[in-house]
């Protein structure tokens, strides 16, 4: 089993919000998934079968900065190691279309990610940042919790169909895989 984990605020307010493009491509992925609300793990959990492995497609119920909560719950309920775990989540210091897949690393700044990287004990996780670019005069919260433009959102559409296909590609066909291929 491998799990996907895409970050984001719960609740209507937030559903559009650039810092919830974890979600969006969570959604993408299970159009045909229902997902089911797990108050014990802290999550929207989906199942989907992807190339003959069975994949778990996580929105957590947290919000954005104890993300590590449900990751937490996850890994240990489901006993999975974190090279079967990826994280996919918005990057501020990535423009607005970009991709990149990492396998390890510091949380750049992210508060999810610290949370997930502090709660699980390691900077080991594969993790998929999005851009959602930043210009240098903005307040961050702001720009991070503000919507997406109508200009921004054919881009949108695009960066959310490559993260899909890198996400899927790298439950067939591994880390290294993606990393030659979307970064």
């Amino acid at each position: 089993m491998k799990i996907i984990f895409g970050l984001g605020n719960p609740g209507k307010k937030y559903k559009n919000n650039r810092h919830n493009i974890g979600y969006m491509v969570i959604e993408r992925i299970a159009e045909d998934v229902r997902f089911k609300r797990s108050i014990k793990l802290k999550g929207y959990l989906g199942e989907k079968e992807i190339a003959g492995e069975k994949i778990l497609l996580v929105k957590p119920t947290t919000f954005m900065n104890n993300s590590g909560i449900c990751a937490k719950k996850i890994v240990d309920y489901y006993q999975i190691h974190l090279k079967d775990f990826l994280v996919i989540y918005d990057d501020v210091d990535l423009l607005l279309g970009k991709i990149r897949f990492r396998r390890k690393g510091s949380s750049g700044g992210h508060k999810g990610i610290k949370s997930i990287i502090e709660i699980l004990g390691s900077e080991e996780i594969n993790r998929l940042r999005i851009g959602i670019g930043k210009k240098r005069d903005e307040d961050l919260a702001e720009y991070v919790l503000s919507d997406f433009s109508p200009q921004e959102k054919e881009i949108l559409k695009k960066v959310i169909s490559d993260a899909v296909s890198a996400s899927l590609d790298w439950v067939r066909f591994g880390a290294n895989y993606v990393m030659q291929n979307y970064n």
